[in-house]
């Protein structure tokens, strides 16, 4: 991206404006536009992305092959019941203006990987404070963590996912993409370990369609390969927009 180019990126965004409407004002990819404005082009802003993951995270994953993480879950023992569900929630700060690009992530950790991304959005900290409490409003609360933690779990859920065919789509999976750039690349394979009992397990939300799930991990490793557990079949299957996740 050129220098006017850049220029303009970070104007439209003092001005407020999200990433997806600078990237069609500026014919850019929205990926872009968040690394201009995470100063990828000249430098990382304040130190890194600034992550947060829901209490109880480490429930739900295997932390065996990461012990250094173990202890980044006070709350753990005292957390809700255990769903296989994570909320990662990223901000990432600039050199060039004094909002964070904020971006989200639900991810079902024993199974389906990303199941929702909010893109990145402009907050200043007393709106990023309101949003965190709120985006995290359906777990036992939050605490912060490594950027390296927010990407293991993060890519490594995605990966584990994508192992058995799912992946994101359609909008999701552009918005993952917007979001994901503001964590930066992994430094290698998650040493995370994903599903539960050493096998997928997919319980399904009321968003899901159980069959075609079910489906596809059957081809993927067989009956005999994962476990589950359906309920809502009543309920239509469509995309519900995160705010306050929920499975």
């Amino acid at each position: 991206m050129d220098e006017l180019l850049v220029a303009r990126v970070r104007m439209l965004d003092q001005q407020g404006r999200s990433v997806k409407a600078i990237a069609r004002d500026v014919g850019t990819s929205a990926g872009d536009v968040v690394g201009v404005l995470n100063g990828a082009a000249s430098g990382l802003g304040r130190g890194g992305p600034r992550c947060w993951v829901n209490a109880g995270w480490s429930r739900s994953v295997d932390l065996e092959g990461a012990p250094q993480w173990a202890g980044l879950d006070p709350g753990a023992s005292d957390a809700e019941e255990v769903r296989g569900l994570v909320a990662v929630l990223v901000a990432a700060d600039s050199t060039r203006s004094t909002k964070a690009q904020v971006a989200g992530f639900l991810l079902d950790v024993w199974c389906l990987g990303v199941k929702n991304a909010l893109a990145p959005e402009p907050m200043g900290e007393s709106r990023l404070a309101g949003h965190r409490g709120l985006y995290f409003s359906a777990f036992e609360g939050h605490v912060q963590v490594p950027a390296d933690l927010a990407r293991a779990l993060v890519f490594g859920a995605a990966a584990y996912a994508r192992g058995f065919g799912f992946e994101p789509e359609g909008e999701l999976a552009e918005e993952f993409v917007e979001a994901a750039v503001l964590l930066g690349e992994p430094a290698g394979p998650s040493p995370i370990g994903f599903g539960r009992d050493g096998k997928p397990f997919f319980v399904n939300g009321p968003y899901d369609d159980p069959e075609a799930v079910l489906r596809t991990l059957r081809r993927a490793v067989g009956d005999d390969g994962f476990h589950f557990e359906v309920a809502f079949p009543e309920q239509p299957f469509r995309r519900r927009r995160l705010f306050g996740p929920r499975r």
